[in-house]
């Protein structure tokens, strides 16, 4: 899913977002936390009732800054409604092992044994996106790596950064990538938890460091969210309402959802691979073919 250009224009830093971060913590109204919409003059309200200094503070700068408002009583609507959306486009785990048989013929992997009575997962999600790599890429000339065991790192005699964690893809390579991906999925009939909470402030952390690095040397690198587990996300939508904020801020590029592995997916592939051909592959990354 891409951003829609009205919000769009929101870069990260913009005072707006911060408003949101903040709001959305906030007590319940009159109508309910997920109120799908709420006015200018509600916001005030909520954030004046929160009080604290720092929500003080806060609607000060609102009360002189009106246009902000407006546009946060605004994306406060859109911000459910597309979250309501991803949420259509997501899958159960039988329905993404199914996709994935349609896909190949490999044997699909499972993630570590864990304890007792818990779900074991299946990398449904993971071993769906790397066979669309490899059958969008088939016959490029260039490399990929689907299981990094390293950070990515951006350098040139000018500039360096190294990412704040590990990540699960890379186009064409770890040194200098295009493009980078993460991979959350979460399966299983029980209601997740701050593992999903986890899961998006490490989406912000990375696009963060991307979007402040790209500030100040020009370099642009696409990172994309690739997010699947219906009944568990269906139980996290605070979580998901921010995933959500991160697209629409900037700090993710596209966010792939469920079924959209299988249709934006390889075209985000192909597009990465168009912008990756003329260059030769560096560093250790695993050959396609």
């Amino acid at each position: 899913m891409r951003r829609e250009t009205g919000f769009a224009a929101t870069r990260w830093n913009d005072p707006f977002w911060h408003v949101v971060r903040m709001l959305v913590d906030q007590p319940v109204t009159r109508r309910g936390k997920y109120a799908a919409e709420i006015s200018p003059h509600e916001i005030v309200d909520i954030l004046s009732s929160v009080g604290t200094p720092a929500a003080a503070g806060l609607v000060g700068y609102l009360k002189s800054h009106g246009d902000v408002l407006k546009r946060v009583s605004a994306y406060w609507s859109k911000r459910r409604e597309v979250a309501d959306t991803l949420l259509s486009l997501m899958r159960t785990e039988e329905e993404a092992k199914s996709d994935y048989a349609g896909l190949s013929d490999q044997v699909l992997q499972s993630y570590g044994v864990q304890l007792e009575g818990y779900h074991k997962s299946s990398k449904a999600l993971v071993n769906t996106v790397d066979a669309v790599v490899y059958r969008e890429c088939r016959g490029a000339e260039v490399t990929v790596n689907t299981n990094p065991q390293s950070r990515a790192v951006l350098i040139s005699d000018q500039h360096i950064w190294v990412s704040p964690r590990r990540l699960d893809g890379a186009i064409p390579d770890l040194l200098n990538p295009i493009a980078i991906w993460e991979i959350k999925e979460y399966w299983g009939k029980t209601g997740g938890g701050s593992k999903m909470s986890d899961a998006i402030y490490e989406l912000h952390l990375v696009g963060l460091e991307l979007r402040l690095f790209e500030d100040e040397f020009g370099v642009h690198v696409n990172h994309y969210a690739i997010i699947d587990g219906r009944d568990q996300w269906n139980s996290r939508k605070a979580d998901l309402r921010r995933a959500v904020d991160l697209l629409y801020s900037g700090l993710l590029d596209e966010l792939v959802v469920g079924r959209e592995v299988l249709t934006e997916w390889p075209r985000i592939v192909s597009e990465c691979y168009a912008l990756a051909s003329a260059s030769q592959p560096t560093g250790d990354g695993e050959a396609l073919f």
